[in-house]
């Protein structure tokens, strides 16, 4: 197997990842991290309040309290207090959910220090099905030899040619682009679900047992039944069902020593099918089966949420973190509070631009500094499919340029909105426990947390309906679809720049009596039981080409 000789990027101390952001206002109102709910599952809180629990739910709201359904929302709200705001909790429940997740697995029992050390072995979330062994692998497959102790990934084709997502993927969801990192390397995206999620597809309902999900024959038998998709939700005491999207950049393993110090990373054969890699003519068709460490940069959650609150639409909490080099802000990043056209002269384009870097910012992943006259968020143009080049960088064939420079580069990603002030507050919090007990994943950041709820009639969304905050968007998990917003009429649920939105879109693939839709409940999931290739939603136009 071939090792990857990729020169890393210089790593930059933690301190600079504030310049990703705009810092919080002193002197304003600052929320207050709850590090484990319920608190008694703390391990040992004299070495850290860190514990393993994942919530089932958020931790007691004021604003739950309350008769109907509704909340103000984030538009024009300016939280002073506990009892104004509205997204604290959430993000607490976030983060006490991705600590949770990401304890090793063979140590739930262990303290922080213990649990959180990224050496520890695989995390509670690798130990969940991968959709390969729920719905089948895709028909192409490198079949690579993998090392004791090492993680596959598959990249697998239809066998013409074309990627597909029964396995894991490096083209992202929706827009069917790729995210390319400064070194030329594709992003690698998986998916995993929970247990009770797995079942569920398993098994609907009770008592029908040709009834199932993840196969087509059994969404036909569902459908035509007259099933309805209703995933289990949570409980004050339970977890429901669970998705998890991960997103992981490609890194040189003979630098391993360094990947874990700024990165959870993992050692990984990556296997990518023959029909996928562009080889010279007359070359015997032959995969990818490199070694390499895999450095995690991105991490969707997506739960069930408790359907007995009154104030919430039952839908599911969306939690978003990153790692805090992926991307730059933009220079004219939105604020979420404020997305009107009048504040936010972003919306509907493609690229968010950076004028330029502040002396001491980091080394970006998905930035180079030397690419400012570059266009940013720009999306790759592969045709019908991406191929991968024989060997690093295996993105080649899609790197961009700039008029009258030799240099290329990949998606120069940057980050189209800012984070929400409260949200930026809170992190802080949580990043300096888990540096406190030594954890990578203090190189983590929350970049918000969006649920279902009706918004008041007097503050009306200025942007996709029944989802708070109304925007919420991953630099690497969904790069190209960050601004858009297509009102008047004009509504998609992919062109909303929200997680939720986007996810409303979800159907089986069978419909009732064959012309029906039937809702798969904002998972995409059940998709996976045909070889589907990647969704293509045709939104995407390229920025006007820079100026010399």
């Amino acid at each position: 197997m071939r090792q990857l000789r990729i020169l890393l990027p210089v790593l930059a101390a933690l301190s600079c990842a504030a310049l990703a952001v705009a810092a919080p206002l002193l002197g304003a109102y600052q929320p207050q991290a709850q590090y484990c709910f319920p608190q008694a599952q703390t391990v040992d809180p004299a070495d850290s309040p860190l514990c393993s629990v994942i919530p089932g739910d958020i931790s007691p709201d004021p604003l739950l309290a309350g008769k109907g359904v509704g909340y103000q929302g984030l538009v024009g709200n300016v939280a002073t207090a506990p009892a104004s705001d509205v997204e604290t909790p959430f993000d607490n429940f976030s983060w006490q959910t991705f600590v949770g997740l990401n304890w090793a697995g063979t140590q739930v029992q262990a303290p922080a220090r213990v649990g959180l050390d990224g050496n520890a072995g695989p995390r509670v979330w690798e130990g969940w099905q991968r959709v390969s062994a729920i719905f089948g692998n895709a028909t192409g497959q490198a079949n690579c030899n993998v090392p004791a102790g090492y993680r596959y990934f598959s990249m697998g084709s239809d066998g013409k040619g074309n990627p597909v997502s029964q396995n894991e993927e490096y083209i992202q969801a929706a827009t069917a682009r790729p995210a390319i990192d400064v070194l030329g390397n594709y992003t690698l995206y998986e998916r995993r679900v929970n247990g009770v999620e797995a079942a569920y597809l398993a098994a609907p309902v009770k008592g029908q047992a040709s009834w199932n999900l993840n196969t087509y024959d059994g969404q036909v038998a569902f459908a035509n039944g007259g099933g309805q998709v209703d995933f289990p939700a949570s409980g004050p005491t339970q977890n429901g069902a669970m998705e998890i999207k991960a997103a992981w950049r490609i890194l040189d393993p003979a630098h391993h020593a360094d990947n874990v110090k700024r990165y959870y990373a993992v050692r990984a054969v990556v296997g990518v099918a023959p029909d996928l890699i562009d080889r010279p003519a007359g070359a015997k068709p032959a995969p990818i089966c490199a070694t390499v460490d895999l450095g995690l940069v991105a991490m969707h959650i997506i739960q069930k949420n408790v359907d007995s609150h009154n104030r919430l639409e039952p839908k599911w909490f969306w939690s978003t973190f990153e790692h805090v080099d992926n991307a730059p802000l933009a220079t004219a990043a939105c604020d979420i509070t404020k997305p009107s056209k009048t504040d936010c002269t972003l919306l509907n384009q493609t690229g968010c631009p950076v004028a330029g870097l502040p002396p001491g910012a980091p080394s970006y992943s998905y930035f180079d500094p030397r690419g400012l006259k570059a266009q940013t968020n720009f999306p790759a143009d592969g045709g019908k499919a991406f191929h991968w080049n024989p060997g690093v960088p295996y993105a080649q064939k899609y790197l961009q340029g700039v008029p009258g420079s030799p240099l290329r580069f990949g998606s120069q990603i940057t980050r189209c909105f800012q984070l929400y002030r409260l949200t930026q507050s809170l992190n802080a919090q949580w990043q300096a426990q888990l540096r406190r007990v030594g954890s990578v994943f203090a190189n983590y950041m929350l970049i918000g947390t969006q649920w279902g709820a009706s918004l008041e009639p007097t503050n009306p969304p200025s942007g996709p309906p029944g989802v708070v905050p109304n925007y919420l968007s991953n630099t690497v998990l969904e790069t190209y679809l960050q601004t858009f917003w297509a009102p008047g009429g004009k509504y998609s649920p992919f062109t909303t720049g929200s997680c939720i939105s986007c996810h409303s879109a979800a159907r089986l693939v069978a419909k009732k009596g064959g012309t029906q839709d039937v809702p798969a409940n904002f998972s995409f999931l059940p998709e996976l039981v045909t070889s589907n290739l990647i969704r293509t939603v045709p939104t995407l136009t390229a920025n006007p080409p820079p100026k010399k």
